[in-house]
C-alpha cells in the first residue's frame, strides 16, 4: 500500500470511528421516524404536508438532542428536507432563511466582535466588579449582575467565554481549590446563570429572541426592540436576586478574604488604561445603534439598523473582514435559519395547529394550566437541547394553542416559550455557558443539577406569575 493509500485510509478510518454506536442509532431513528411518517395515513384534519412537517419537528428534536452531527447541519437538514418531499416550494424554504432577523442576528455578532476586540465588555465587567465590597457573597452577586448587564449587549456565550479567565483569575488569586469550596462553585455558577438570565432581557442576548420576532413577524404581529425588553425585564430583575439567593442556599460560602482578589480587578483595571480612539468610536456606534433599536426599530427595522452600525465600524475602520470572519459564529446562524424554516412550515401547514388542539384536548381549556404546561414542557426541554432547537420546536405549537384559548394571545403563548427557553440550568449540555463554566474545574455536574433544579423549579413560577398579572393584567398581551 503506498503511502497517499495509506493516508486515505487512515483518514476514512478516522471518521468512521467518530461514529459511535449512539450516533448512528440516532441518526437511524431520526430518519427513521421520517419515512415512518410519509406512508402512515394522514389523520383526520390534517394535510400531508402537516402530517411532514411533524415528521421534520421530530427528526430535528432527536438530531439536536442526541447531537449525531453538528447543530448547524441539523438546521440544514430541516431546510432541504422539506422541498424534497414536497411539503414546501425551495424558493418559500430558503426566503424563510432570508428574513430580517437573520440579518440582525448577523450584525449582532459583528456588533459584538467589535466590543470584544477593544476590550470593551472586559472594562465593563471589571468596572462593575470594583464596585463591590470585601464580601464574597456580594462579590459574587456582582459576578452574575455583571454577566447579566453584559449579555444585554451582546450573546450570552461570548459573555462565559470572555468573563470565565477573568473569575479564573480571581479564584487563583484568592487560593481557591477546585471544588472544594463553594465560593468557587458559586462564583462559576453566577456567570452561568448570570448570563442565561441576562440573556432574556434584550433581543441581543440570544438567538431564540429574534428567533421569535420573526415567528411573529410571519403571523403579522410586530415586536420592537423596546416591546420585548418591557415584556421581557421584569422577569430578569425577579429571577437574578432570586437565584442569586438559592446559589447562597444550596452552596452556603465560607468565610474568605477576597482582598487579593479586588486587588487583582484594581490592577486589572489599571492596565486596561483609557479608552482609545477607535475604542471611543465603537462606543459611540454601539450606543447610536442601541438607541435606533429602542426608539425607530418599528419604523427602520431591526436588521436595517445593525447593517447601518456594521457598516459605520467598517468605514471607521475599528473593525476588519478579518476580525469578523475569526468571531462570527457561522454555525449558529445555519442552526438559526433552520429553526426558522421549521417554525414557518409548521405555522404555514397547520402542523402547530393541529398539535396544539390536540394539547388542548387533553389538558383542556384552563388557560392557568396551559400557562403552567408550556413553561414547563419547554424548561424541560430547553434543559436537554439548543435553546434555538427548543424554541422552534415550541412555538409553532404555542402560537396554535393561543389561537384556540380565548385568555392566550399569540404574543403571550410566543413569549412563555421563548423566556422560558432561557432558563437552561441543570445539565452541562443545556448552554454554551454552563460547558464554559463547567470546564473550569470548580463544580461539578452534581453540583449543576443540585443548584439548577431548585433555580428551574422557581424561575417556573416567577415566569409563571409575571405572565398572568402583568402580561395579562397589566400590558393585556
Amino acid at each position: 500500500m503506498d503511502e497517499q493509500t495509506s493516508r486515505k485510509t487512515s483518514g476514512v478510518a478516522t471518521v468512521i470511528s467518530q461514529f459511535t454506536p449512539r450516533s448512528v442509532a440516532s441518526l437511524a431513528l431520526a430518519f427513521l421516524v421520517v419515512l415512518i411518517f410519509y406512508f402512515l395515513p394522514t389523520p383526520e384534519g390534517l394535510t400531508f404536508a402537516g402530517k411532514m412537517m411533524i415528521s421534520i419537528l421530530l427528526m430535528g428534536a432527536i438530531l439536536w438532542i442526541a447531537e449525531p452531527i453538528p447543530l448547524a447541519i441539523t438546521g440544514l437538514l430541516i431546510m432541504i428536507i422539506q422541498p424534497l418531499f414536497g411539503i414546501r416550494e425551495i424558493n418559500d424554504v430558503f426566503a424563510s432563511f432570508g428574513n430580517q432577523a437573520v440579518f440582525f442576528l448577523i450584525g449582532a455578532f459583528i456588533l459584538a466582535t467589535a466590543l470584544e476586540k477593544h476590550g470593551i465588555h472586559r472594562r465593563i465587567a471589571l468596572r462593575f466588579l470594583s464596585f463591590f465590597g470585601n464580601n464574597p457573597k456580594s462579590f459574587t452577586f456582582g459576578i452574575m449582575a455583571s454577566c447579566a448587564f453584559l449579555s444585554f449587549l451582546m450573546p450570552e456565550h461570548g459573555v462565559a467565554a470572555f468573563f470565565l479567565p477573568i473569575a479564573t483569575s480571581i479564584l487563583i488569586a484568592t487560593k481557591i481549590i477546585p471544588r472544594q469550596s463553594n465560593f468557587g462553585k458559586v462564583s462559576m455558577l453566577s456567570i452561568a446563570y448570570g448570563c442565561s438570565i441576562g440573556s432574556l432581557g434584550t433581543l441581543i442576548g440570544g438567538a431564540r429572541n429574534p428567533l421569535t420576532i420573526e415567528i411573529l413577524a410571519e403571523q403579522g404581529i410586530t415586536v420592537t426592540f423596546f416591546d420585548w425588553m418591557v415584556i421581557a425585564m421584569p422577569v430578569v430583575f425577579l429571577c437574578l436576586p432570586v437565584v442569586w439567593f438559592i446559589l447562597q442556599f444550596v452552596f452556603p460560602i465560607e468565610p474568605v478574604d477576597i482582598t487579593w482578589a479586588k486587588h487583582a480587578i484594581d490592577e486589572q483595571v489599571q492596565e486596561t488604561g483609557k479608552l482609545r480612539q477607535q475604542g471611543i468610536l465603537v462606543v459611540a456606534i454601539f450606543l447610536m445603534t442601541v438607541s435606533l433599536w429602542v426608539f425607530f426599530s418599528h419604523v427602520i427595522g431591526l436588521a436595517v439598523i445593525a447593517l447601518l452600525g456594521c457598516i459605520l465600524l467598517f468605514v471607521t475602520r475599528t473593525i476588519s473582514w478579518k476580525d469578523v470572519e475569526q468571531h462570527l459564529p457561522w454555525g449558529i446562524i445555519l442552526l438559526y435559519g433552520g429553526a426558522i424554516t421549521l417554525g414557518v412550515g409548521m405555522s404555514q401547514t397547520g402542523a402547530g395547529a393541529w398539535i396544539a388542539q390536540l394539547v388542548v384536548n387533553t389538558v383542556g381549556d384552563h388557560a392557568l394550566l396551559v400557562i403552567f404546561v408550556l413553561i414547563l414542557v419547554t424548561v424541560l426541554l430547553t434543559n436537554t437541547m439548543s435553546n434555538i432547537g427548543a424554541v422552534a420546536i415550541l412555538l409553532p405549537i404555542a402560537f396554535g394553542i393561543a389561537t384556540e384559548l380565548p385568555g392566550i394571545s399569540p404574543l403571550f403563548g410566543s413569549m412563555i416559550v421563548a423566556l422560558s427557553g432561557g432558563l437552561a440550568f441543570m445539565l452541562v449540555i443545556a448552554t454554551p455557558g454552563n460547558a464554559i463554566t463547567y470546564s473550569s474545574g470548580y463544580f461539578s455536574t452534581r453540583d449543576l443539577l443540585k443548584a439548577g433544579s431548585l433555580a428551574n423549579a422557581v424561575c417556573i413560577a416567577i415566569i409563571f406569575v409575571v405572565a398572568w398579572l402583568y402580561w395579562g393584567g397589566v400590558l393585556h398581551i
